[in-house]
């Protein structure tokens, strides 16, 4: 499912992200532009805006009651909207939402630090801003949350996603 976040959910776009969901953040006021962007592209809108409706039956809104990222991953996750696949966990450049590409170790030299060059053995780029990623402490991490988000999953209240 692809998703296009306004503009009060920028962290929200960049967890969706790093779980593999192709997410645009839309940082746009315009409600019509929005709409229009999210039926071109066939995303659902995920809005805190209580006054954003849907103007035909195609169109697809989801209002995210919680504040925090993770409670909204949660609240994504209970509404049946995603699920923690690990085939596409951390496979989304988080700043531009482009798949990542593998490249050759050789390629990341004098663009990373040397210590991480000598430390990690693969790297992934961006293919439009050209970022470099590797498998670090931050990914650790990320991994982490996501794991305590699957362990929420389990919980017997949640409703299997579709």
């Amino acid at each position: 499912m692809n998703f296009v976040a306004d503009r009060m959910l920028g962290k929200l776009a960049k967890q969706l992200r790093m779980l593999g969901y192709d997410t645009i953040y839309y940082r746009g006021e315009e409600a019509y532009r929005l709409i229009k962007l999210a039926r071109e592209e066939g995303r659902v809108i995920l809005t805190r805006n209580t006054k954003l409706l849907p103007r035909t039956p195609e169109d697809r809104i989801v209002r995210i009651t919680e504040d925090r990222p993770s409670l909204q991953i949660r609240e994504l996750i209970q509404k049946g909207y995603i699920s923690l696949s690990e085939d596409n966990l951390l496979s989304r450049c988080l700043l531009c939402n482009v798949l990542l590409d593998d490249i050759p170790r050789e390629e990341a030299e004098g663009k990373v630090p040397d210590f991480i060059f000598y430390q990690q053995k693969e790297f992934y780029q961006c293919p439009q801003c050209l970022r470099i990623y590797w498998q670090g402490s931050h990914q650790e991490n990320m991994l982490k949350r996501i794991e305590q988000l699957k362990n929420f999953g389990q919980a017997p209240n949640v409703k299997p996603c579709t």
